[in-house]
């Protein structure tokens, strides 16, 4: 099953290098609800409820610590902090707590991005040769904004370990072979970030961090964001220090392991920053207010990237675009889960959670939306189900994943045993935290070209909506298998 449950590389919105170097057993976390603080207002009822979906998910995951923020009409209407940054030096998260946010970095590159063509710096519709003359002839059609919205179609590419700057990379990336036409189909996966933080260190003379700082941090008011600049000297790895950074775990059978990752300097614009809630709320207001980028602008990080063949992309510039509970959300997550953001234009709403913990996906931002945007009142109609055994087959196998014990029988032969570990791996801690599902809505059903079927579903978890699309071979069993909003 050679591209079923790609939940690591895309859904979650992974980073794609990232290098596990070391862990070491660290202290089960503190009970959360000890060290909560709360700053803000919010309505009475979602006062109440917060907090208590907050302690349950993190007794739940085995989270250390955790920052919550929510933005409403540009103000910072709520933020609340738990648990630990560090639970061996029991060192509690605040506000000001830098998070390694991951993918989410790609927020504030498509930020730095806008507002360097506001200042006619560069066009997104520039070819990427103009800045990078000496790039295969195959990139001559790729533009800035294909880079910006994963359509470049450019191929993996993997880079020494020795590289540091985005210069030295490019010729790697240069030997990658295409895999679709400019503009043909949005990739998450594709190296299109590390060309394009080149294009914005040229155009801008200065290195990433500097530039991100001056374009955007500084501007926004932002303090506690910042890189380590780490690399490593054989077995060493030298970084900066990041002051009150919290460290990462994953947790492991009975204990939370403690762990170190390297984000590559070249691939700073696509992931590795670290950030802390407050910054990231600021900037979100920021957005919102209309104070940081033009009309213009935020038109287009909102609108999804159009394909060549008209269809829409999940993607605008630098962000994830989807639909939740029937409105319109921007954002991005990034860890597997440490960081979820999610924006509602629209609503003027914006959600961001911060944790400490690996083994999550990232769905807490979506439970909190539950509790402040209401559902559609068509949310659990669907369309006729003419092939419930299909139905009764998702079913089966969400109930598996859900206890971690995937029944692989339901799957093609194909790759199954690495779908079935992948599946037990974030079973647990993604349908297991929503509990029991009430309800499977068939919202459609295709013949596909092999003789079975595609389906789209929304899984209810009580008032919780998770959309899966699953492919269905002849013989009705799953040979794809993606989580996809609500």
């Amino acid at each position: 099953m050679k591209h079923v449950f790609r939940l690591l590389a895309a859904a979650t919105v992974a980073v794609c290098q990232l290098a596990i170097v070391s862990c070491e057993r660290s202290s089960q976390p503190r009970d959360p609800s000890t060290v909560a603080r709360v700053v803000g207002r919010l309505p009475e009822r979602e006062a109440r409820a917060l907090p208590a979906l907050m302690h349950r998910i993190m007794a739940q995951a085995h989270i250390p610590g955790a920052a919550v923020a929510i933005v409403r009409n540009g103000k910072v209407e709520w933020m609340s902090t738990y648990g630990s940054a560090n639970t061996e030096y029991k060192v509690n998260v605040v506000p000001e707590t830098p998070f390694q946010i991951a993918s989410a970095t790609k927020i504030y590159t498509a930020v730095l991005l806008l507002r360097m063509v506001e200042q006619h710096k560069l066009s997104l519709d520039d070819p990427v040769t103009k800045y990078i003359p000496n790039a295969p002839p195959a990139w001559r059609r790729i533009t800035i904004r294909n880079l910006a919205t994963h359509t470049s179609g450019l191929g993996p590419s993997p880079v020494d370990a020795g590289v540091i700057t985005a210069a030295q990379a490019l010729p790697f990336i240069f030997k990658g072979t295409p895999i679709a036409a400019p503009g043909e189909r949005a990739t998450y996966s594709s190296p299109d970030f590390t060309p394009l933080q080149f294009v914005l260190e040229k155009v801008g003379g200065k290195s990433f961090g500097q530039l991100l700082h001056d374009e955007v941090l500084a501007p926004a008011g932002m303090r506690c964001t910042s890189f380590d600049h780490a690399v490593e000297f054989g077995p060493q790895r030298i970084a900066y220090d990041i002051p009150g950074r919290a460290e990462y775990y994953r947790w492991s059978d009975t204990v939370n392991q403690r762990r170190w990752f390297l984000y590559t300097q070249y691939a700073y614009a696509a992931g590795g920053v670290y950030s802390c809630v407050r910054d990231m709320a600021t900037l979100i207001a920021a957005l919102d207010a209309g104070t940081l980028l033009s009309p213009a602008s935020m038109e287009l990080i909102e609108t999804p990237a159009r394909l060549n063949d008209g269809a829409s992309a999940n993607f605008s510039i630098g962000l994830t675009s989807n639909n939740y509970r029937g409105k319109h959300w921007i954002g991005h997550s990034g860890g597997p889960a440490f960081s979820d953001v999610m924006y509602f234009p629209g609503e003027h709403l914006g959600i961001i959670v911060f944790t400490n913990q690996q083994r999550l996906y990232p769905l807490i931002a979506s439970l909190i939306a539950d509790q402040l945007i209401p559902a559609p009142s068509n949310y659990t109609v669907g369309i006729r189900d003419d092939f419930p055994a299909l139905t009764n087959a998702l079913r089966k196998l969400v109930g598996g994943i859900a206890k971690g014990a995937a029944d692989g029988s339901l799957l093609v032969d194909a790759d199954r045993e690495s779908t079935v570990a992948d599946l037990d791996d974030v079973g647990p801690v993604w349908v297991g935290l929503l509990g029991p599902v009430t309800r499977i809505v068939l919202v459609s059903d295709a013949t596909a070209p092999d003789g079975g079927r595609k389906r789209r579903y929304r899984v209810m978890f009580g008032d919780h909506g998770q959309g899966i699309d699953v492919a269905f071979d002849r013989k009705g069993k799953i040979s794809d298998f993606q989580p996809n909003g609500d």
